[in-house]
């Protein structure tokens, strides 16, 4: 049944939005794609970047994983498969986007099983132990630093830490770095919770994510933004109403 519902709505799709925007893919197939902004986004299926943002076919680059994290760069690479850090990589250096947004949300699963450990149902599994460890560090530091606090608090600073943890693993890309520099590639750190709707982002000056009102929002990194800002530890040290190092 479930796979019967997929294949309607492409049958719908294919009579209705394809055939209302055919320009627009004709144009996105003899043309190609020519994204300015990259999303990172969770694979969670309550999250999709591009229902979220209202964008059309060829608006967005997105890649989509376990916690929306980005690994620390491999530097010099080495023979591993890196499929995140390949498409970030092509969408850097191939399509030359603008903006990187690095989306996380509440609620989510591979956090949760980061928090929890070894009490995960999922910490017997073969790799998202592993793919999570990514954001370990913070874990840890969350977890000393909002001893006392809540489970549910801990996740969600967790959450939004490992955010800002994967904007400041792309400044170990060279290639990344060296477009922030020039002023040619924008970095954002954003968050999203879906049960009331709203979105946040990461403001570096205040190191808390702020409620996004309307249509401006304060980039985490850009040109001349100092890394010290970005430092996922001014965050839970801000959320343990702790002064900033």
């Amino acid at each position: 049944m479930a796979l019967d519902r997929l294949l309607k709505g492409f049958a719908d799709f294919r009579l209705g939005y394809y055939r209302e925007h055919l320009d627009l893919f004709e144009k996105l197939a003899t043309e190609g794609q020519s994204p300015k902004i990259l999303i990172i986004g969770c694979a969670d299926a309550r999250v999709d970047p591009g229902i979220l943002t209202q964008t059309q076919p060829g608006d967005i680059f997105t890649v989509r994983n376990i916690a929306a994290m980005v690994p620390p760069a491999q530097i010099p690479p080495d023979q591993a498969q890196h499929g995140t850090s390949a498409a970030i990589e092509y969408a850097v250096r191939g399509l030359e986007v603008e903006h990187v947004v690095i989306l996380g949300h509440a609620l989510c699963g591979g956090i949760a099983a980061l928090v929890d450990g070894s009490a995960s149902a999922a910490a017997g599994y073969d790799y998202l132990t592993t793919w999570i460890s990514v954001a370990r560090n913070v874990r840890d530091v969350a977890v000393n630093d909002l001893a006392g606090r809540s489970r549910e608090e801990i996740v969600r600073a967790v959450e939004q830490a490992s955010v800002v943890n994967s904007v400041a693993n792309l400044m170990g890309f060279p290639w990344i770095a060296e477009r922030v520099r020039a002023g040619k590639l924008v970095l954002h750190a954003w968050w999203f919770n879906l049960t009331e709707g709203q979105l946040y982002a990461f403001n570096p000056d205040t190191a808390v994510f702020d409620a996004v009102k309307g249509i401006e929002v304060t980039p985490t990194v850009r040109q001349g933004t100092k890394l010290s800002t970005i430092k996922p530890e001014r965050l839970l040290l801000a959320l343990a109403n702790k002064p900033a190092f």
